[in-house]
Order: C-alpha cells, then structure tokens, then sequence
C-alpha cells in the first residue's frame, strides 16, 4: 500500500507543484498533497457509487480539488486523471481510508466528509448507494455518528434538498 501511495503522490505533485520537486520529502507539500489524494480519491469513490457518474459530479470534484488544494485549472486534468487511474486500480478503500485518516486533523477529516456530501448532492438526488459509501467513509476516518448526520442535514439544506429520510 505505502508503495503505491508514495507513486500516486509523486504523480499528484508533479501535477500540483512541479517546482517544488527538488525537494519532494519537505513535510508540508507532502501533508498538502496527501489530504489532496486523499480527498480527490475519496470523492471519486463517492461519485461511482451509484454507478452513475455524472459529468456534474466530477465537475464538483474538480471545484473541491480547486479550492481546497490550490489545484489549477491548468492542472486539474491531470490531477483528475491521476486519481481516476487509482480508481481503476482498485484501491483498498478500507485500506486506504484507514492509512489516510490517520494523519488528518478531525477539521480536515469533517471537510473531507462535507465534500462528499457535496459531489453525492450535485445532482440534487442523495442516493442510498452515495449515502452508505459516505457513511462507511466517515466512520473509516473516525468521524463520530452525531457529527456525521449533523454533516448530512447541513450539506442537503445547502443544496436545498429534503433532510427527512437518509
């Protein structure tokens, strides 16, 4: 796991911030990055899980990426890119979420789950496929139960959606 993690980051840098390849090991860039891999990977998972991947969707991965790692515009297809080949490779969600969450700060670890509820919400329809990916995500990353509805409420009365039922 830790090897292909390490590749996956090196991809995401090369795309994200070239200049700083001199130096790929500074602690900083590598925390940016891998919250962003994790990020990215997780909303994509996220985004299949209804088996409907829409161009909405991963137009809301790509604002998400954007805004939360700095990712250009210029830079955003690969970056896309690099995580929907991690998708191919079936990545070990179990696996991967445990490793990632370790190191997350719980703001982040909240931001990450408000995200997808973001991407699973875009199409204005909360999918119970999205809703368990989210929620098996979420406890993966340690995020308690209470914390995890409060999420839901807040992100589906954003985009204005029913918050009785999932």
């Amino acid at each position: 796991m830790t090897g292909f993690f390490d590749n996956f980051r090196q991809r995401v840098m090369l795309a994200v911030s070239p200049q700083e390849q001199e130096n790929p090991e500074t602690s900083q860039n590598k925390a940016s990055v891998d919250n962003l891999i994790s990020l990215g990977v997780l909303l994509w998972a996220v985004a299949q899980a209804d088996d409907k991947f829409l161009p909405e969707e991963e137009a809301e991965i790509g604002e998400v990426l954007k805004a939360y790692g700095h990712v250009t515009i210029e830079d955003l297809p690969i970056v896309l890119r690099a995580i929907e080949e991690a998708s191919i490779e079936r990545v070990d969600l179990h696996a991967f979420t445990k490793e990632v969450g370790q190191g997350l700060a719980f703001d982040t670890k909240i931001d990450i789950v408000e995200n997808l509820f973001r991407v699973a919400c875009i199409d204005r329809d909360l999918d119970n496929e999205e809703y368990e990916m989210i929620r098996k995500i979420s406890g993966l990353l340690g995020v308690d139960h209470r914390d995890f509805i409060d999420i839901k409420i807040r992100i589906k009365k954003e985009f204005g959606l029913d918050t009785a039922g999932l």
